[in-house]
């Protein structure tokens, strides 16, 4: 290699300087000659050496390890009651293109099952003129499609009034506080309907006595019952304490509309 070569003909050179030092120098300056000569001969090859070392690579810093990432478990109760509104948000924003009081329920017992899988499944579909259902469609990428649907009855369907009963008055014992039952139950309830009911574009519901929910556009949707609802006897301070948890309320005809 080229160092082994420069060290080669260095140490030729050198040797012939000492000859030289030796053959014509004579007395106290021999000694001083020969150290400087053998000085600058070993700086020379230190050189050299120095040289032909090859670098030793650095280490690598090591990467930081990223963090696993988890996915969520959606089959936590408010984690899916959340994802739940959220598809039901985003139902309600297409079926407004059409209509600005439209007002829908879902027509299968499981709707999470859709929204968790994927699927097709009808909604039923309220103040829209010519339409009475729509087809959802979402798939597993989150794509959402919403396609009203026209259905003709293939027969008529006679609609017979029945006469309403009269409501026999029963005795009734003292009336209760509807304070401590909104308190310890009713809150509650009431927080978990209205959010489901806003998400699909409703905004009031109706409470008979025995705590039973009625919708103003005919929904037949199975919807929670109130139970333990206070007596019409109640119904004024009951309205103050929906009021003061912005709740709006109105007697009519025995019955509790409730409004947000």
């Amino acid at each position: 290699m080229k160092s082994d070569h420069a060290i080669r003909n260095g140490t030729s050179i050198f040797v012939g300087i000492i000859v030289a030092i030796a053959a014509f120098v004579r007395g106290a300056l021999l000694l001083p000659l020969l150290l400087v000569a053998c000085s600058v001969w070993g700086l020379y090859v230190l050189h050299h050496l120095r040289g032909s070392l090859t670098a030793v690579p650095k280490k690598k810093a090591k990467a930081p390890r990223r963090a696993k990432f988890v996915v969520p478990d959606i089959e936590d109760e408010p984690l899916s009651d959340i994802l739940l509104l959220h598809v039901n948000q985003r139902v309600t924003a297409a079926l407004r293109t059409a209509g600005s009081n439209i007002t829908w329920e879902w027509a299968t017992k499981d709707p999470l099952a859709i929204v968790k899988e994927g699927g097709r499944c009808l909604i039923r579909v309220h103040g829209l003129d010519g339409f009475e259902s729509a087809e959802v469609v979402l798939d597993k990428q989150a794509h959402l499609r919403c396609e009203l649907i026209n259905t003709v009855p293939l027969r008529p369907n006679p609609t017979t009034a029945s006469p309403e009963k009269p409501r026999i008055p029963a005795e009734t014992p003292p009336l209760p506080d509807p304070r401590i039952w909104y308190e310890t139950e009713g809150r509650a309830a009431l927080e978990g309907i209205v959010a489901d009911l806003s998400s699909r574009g409703h905004h009031s519901m109706t409470v008979q006595e025995d705590g039973h929910i009625q919708l103003a556009d005919g929904s037949t949707s199975v919807l929670p019952e109130l139970h333990g609802f206070p007596p019409v006897g109640c119904w004024e301070k009951l309205k103050q304490v929906f009021a003061g948890d912005g709740l709006a309320a109105e007697e009519t005809s025995g019955k509790l509309v409730l409004s947000w």
